[in-house]
């Protein structure tokens, strides 16, 4: 149990120092009159963006970082506006809006945040764990197996053909029956039935930095042992390889290309639409 919860924080680590990008989360949630605080996703460990969306535009809502002054904005009375025009966070699970709507929307709240990482502590499911064979086709998203094996909660897990033909990871993003899922992209291998397979928990980091959390595993293995020379070791292929993934991830994009804007035409929208509709 101690090696799992150091390839857990191991990985944490990686996370962080991609300033978790990798993890993006969005969701959306109903507008509710006259409700001026919602709840945050349970996993949602800091916001970073936060929109509304009405007769089919989206607008951004502007953060208010103060206590001090978001009690003051809302000394103000309500305005006729009904689409809230700053946040505020309170707590570590809420976000306060204002203006308050003034009527119901649904699905008007749109939150990006990053994403608390769940612990990897589930056994892999295989061919060899349940007695059950694989059936994929080339470019389709449904995976059947031979057994009844599948359970809700392996959304969010990841699949793998592991007998040669593909070696691709897919993840699992919807639960079809006790024996047939959906995958997140197209299969991209050679289809067929009896294919052997894996069904797991994954680092959704890069797969040449896997052995990242490993080594931090075994660092404090062997720390924890007083084994000092090997710690040192397992410590130092551990913080070449993050340092490797942050030089390389811990931006969004690969590059950035700057255009010459010219004579482009802007057109700016400095107050929402009213009503929502």
């Amino acid at each position: 149990m101690n090696i799992k919860q150091d390839i857990n924080q191991g990985l944490r680590l990686f996370k962080n120092a991609s300033r978790r990008y990798w993890t993006r989360e969005e969701k959306t949630a109903s507008l509710v009159a006259l409700q001026q605080y919602y709840q945050l996703p349970s996993d949602c460990v800091r916001v970073t963006e936060v929109r509304v969306v009405a007769n089919g535009l989206t607008f951004p809502v502007a953060q208010i970082d103060s206590e001090a002054i978001w009690n003051k904005t809302n000394i103000i009375p309500s305005m006729t506006i009904n689409l809230p025009v700053y946040f505020f966070i309170r707590g570590n699970d809420e976000i306060g809006l204002w203006p308050i709507p003034s009527q119901s929307s649904v699905n008007t709240l749109v939150i990006s945040y990053e994403s608390r990482l769940p612990d990897m502590t589930v056994d892999d499911v295989t061919n060899v764990t349940s007695s059950t064979t694989a059936t994929v086709t080339n470019g389709d998203t449904t995976v059947t197996l031979s057994g009844n094996v599948v359970l809700p909660q392996m959304v969010g897990r990841w699949f793998q053909v592991n007998d040669g033909t593909d070696g691709n990871w897919y993840q699992i993003t919807i639960y079809n029956s006790t024996s047939s899922f959906e995958i997140g992209n197209s299969y991209q291998g050679i289809g067929g039935a009896s294919h052997t397979f894996i069904i797991g928990q994954a680092p959704d980091i890069p797969e040449e930095y896997h052995l990242g959390p490993v080594y931090f595993a075994i660092y404090q293995y062997y720390l924890k042992r007083n084994k000092t020379e090997s710690a040192m070791l397992y410590k130092s292929l551990f913080e070449d390889l993050l340092q490797k993934y942050i030089e390389v991830y811990a931006a969004k994009t690969t590059g950035q290309v700057q255009y010459d804007l010219g004579n482009t035409g802007f057109n700016i929208f400095t107050i929402p639409p009213n009503p929502i509709t």
